[in-house]
């Protein structure tokens, strides 16, 4: 099973736990099918993350699109509630910090202490590079977490770390099993409010029939736009008469 496979599967998700949300609150069916939009969402965001030429535009393009719905967000609802995209970019952030430590502690560079070399006269020896990467990436999960418990994030603490703990290793199994473990938390979570989020967990098997491959049809800026124009257009439709 390809990465657009899994995209769409995610799409068509979200698409019904939206106009369930939005058009028709009464069909608990189409909450229960969005269950699975946004744990196949993170992780493509995890494999998207370990394919990308360009891991900075790859954060900018999932930040930007977020800031932006955010800004439209905020002035409708007036309220401060942090979306998936969001959610996404601060887990991009954990990944290339926890990338960085998995480099130093491979015998490689962190990214962090490249950056730090190119201040003259400056040498990052290897334990001060393990050192430098495990302070850096604690200090972000930590903010992550200051953030989650101060300001209301989709899907909380455990939904930021759901791409990071999908891409933790390189042996597919060993993704799988950690991405399940995660979603297991965010379930739990969920648990006394939102029973249903169990369902999500089903999107477990069908991580593990990905192949790895991006499928022969990409459509790679379909799925950026699809969230914010299925939003507007649901939107839309409840705003007619009848609705």
């Amino acid at each position: 099973m390809s990465s657009f496979v899994l995209k769409l599967i995610a799409a068509v998700s979200m698409l019904c736990d939206h106009a369930g949300l939005i058009l028709f609150p009464g069909i608990e069916t189409l909450r229960v099918i969005g269950r699975l939009a946004f744990p196949l969402y993170a992780f493509c965001i995890a494999e998207g993350f370990r394919h990308t030429r360009s891991r900075m535009k790859y954060f900018l393009r999932v930040f930007v699109l977020g800031a932006l719905c955010q800004i439209v967000y905020f002035i409708v609802e007036e309220d401060v509630y942090l979306g998936i995209l969001i959610t996404f970019s601060l887990s991009i952030v954990l990944m290339a910090l926890a990338d960085g430590v998995k480099k130093a502690f491979s015998g490689k560079k962190s990214a962090l202490a490249e950056l730090a070399e190119k201040i003259p006269n400056v040498v990052i020896s290897e334990t001060a590079d393990r050192i430098l990467s495990v302070s850096a990436a604690v200090l972000g999960i930590g903010l992550v977490w200051l953030l989650t418990a101060r300001v209301t994030v989709d899907y909380g603490f455990f939904g930021v770390l759901l791409p990071v703990c999908a891409n933790l290793f390189d042996e597919h199994p060993l993704r799988v099993l950690s991405f399940a473990c995660c979603l297991g938390a965010v379930c739990v979570s969920y648990a006394s409010d939102f029973p249903i989020q169990f369902w999500s967990l089903l999107t477990v098997p069908l991580a593990a029939l990905y192949d790895g491959t991006p499928g022969r049809v990409r459509m790679k800026y379909f799925f950026y736009v699809f969230y914010p124009a299925h939003m507007a257009i649901l939107y839309g439709i409840s705003m007619l008469p009848g609705f």
